[in-house]
């Protein structure tokens, strides 16, 4: 089995939307991309088109196994980005431009 990922964006607590990568989810492969994705975009965006996020990407995999669960979450101005290796181990927290410092360039 490969190396399962998922990014999960909630609001206050309230799931808006999440990918699954079931092969290659190392955080260097998705990292960079997530980054330019919500740096596109603003929190107050995200809030306001919950429905639609719901309504496209909707999060069907347990996250049981899983080699790393990140959670963005949009409820204040600025992001709070929190991942988690295996057993939900953290590994990181903080803000979208810590999580750049240390991941954008992997």
């Amino acid at each position: 089995m490969g190396t399962r990922a998922k990014i999960r964006i909630e609001t206050k607590g309230k799931y808006v939307c999440a990918k699954y990568f079931n092969m290659d989810g190392h955080v260097e492969n998705w990292a960079p991309i997530l980054i330019t994705a919500l740096r596109q975009t603003t929190p107050e965006t995200i809030r306001k088109n919950r429905q639609l996020f719901r309504f496209m990407c909707d999060d069907y995999e347990s996250d049981e196994g899983l080699s790393y669960l990140c959670e963005v979450d949009a409820s204040e101005e600025h992001y709070k980005v929190t991942v988690y290796g295996y057993n939900k181990k953290l590994l990181f927290e903080g803000t979208l431009d810590e999580f750049s410092e240390s991941y954008d360039e992997m």
